[in-house]
């Protein structure tokens, strides 16, 4: 690819590292080419990490995260069926605005996503009727959207992933914070797990707010980026 011969990290996070670092705004308003690293704490449709994905893609360079795998990976449906495609260990699932049916399906208690592509704080969990009608009305935005809902049948876990590195974490969790990065390569996230017979489930993503990245998990990320850096990517 003509022009892609550079590796061009843009991030909305102070990364300590020696590799050049491109703020999103100045990107989004440049022609600037090259494979493209999007470091940002937020992927959503319609926010900034999303824009510049979008932006490198509309330029016609390679970029991590594609706009394809940041908008699946924010699905929990979707984040689900191609986890498990992968290999990665999930839970049942069913996506529905149905109470009745939820209850058909599963005992309590249960985990309920939201699927409305608007929602941050995206899950609630549920160990009775009164409390599982709460959540679809509030997660599905008063229902107009459907829930995507799992059973709660162990230790309900949330890591930070770092290309596909969290810490702390048990080997299950790693290995399935790992595999998810090979299929999503999303950077920068937080990953929901459930924990139960000696394995890791996964079945959420979200992702990080600012103020929850630590000094150590920056560090982290700045060192996971010129370890990117000096693979030598060309067009």
């Amino acid at each position: 690819m003509s022009g892609a011969s550079r590796l061009l990290v843009v991030s909305n996070i102070d990364l300590k590292t020696s590799t050049p670092i491109t703020k999103p705004s100045t990107f989004l308003k440049s022609s600037l080419r090259g494979f493209v690293l999007n470091v940002n704490n937020d992927y959503r449709y319609m926010k900034t990490g999303y824009y510049v994905s979008l932006h490198a893609e509309v330029l016609g360079d390679e970029v991590v995260p594609t706009t394809e795998n940041a908008l699946d990976a924010y699905r929990t449906p979707i984040l689900l069926t191609r986890a498990a495609k992968n290999g990665t260990p999930t839970v049942p699932f069913i996506v529905t605005d149905s109470v009745r049916q939820i209850m058909a399906e599963f005992a309590f208690p249960v985990v309920v996503f939201a699927v409305n592509p608007f929602s941050f704080n995206g899950f609630q969990t549920a160990k009775n009727r009164t409390a599982l009608y709460r959540a679809v009305k509030s997660l599905g935005m008063n229902y107009r959207y459907a829930v995507c809902v799992q059973p709660l049948r162990g230790e309900f876990v949330s890591v930070k992933s770092f290309f596909g590195e969290c810490n702390p974490g048990d080997g299950k969790v790693k290995a399935v914070a790992k595999k998810v990065y090979e299929t999503f390569n999303v950077p920068v996230c937080k990953l929901h797990l459930q924990c139960f017979d000696g394995e890791a489930y996964l079945c959420g993503l979200q992702p990080l707010r600012m103020e929850e990245l630590t000094p150590s998990d920056v560090d982290l990320l700045s060192k996971m980026v010129s370890r990117f850096s000096g693979k030598g990517w060309s067009g």
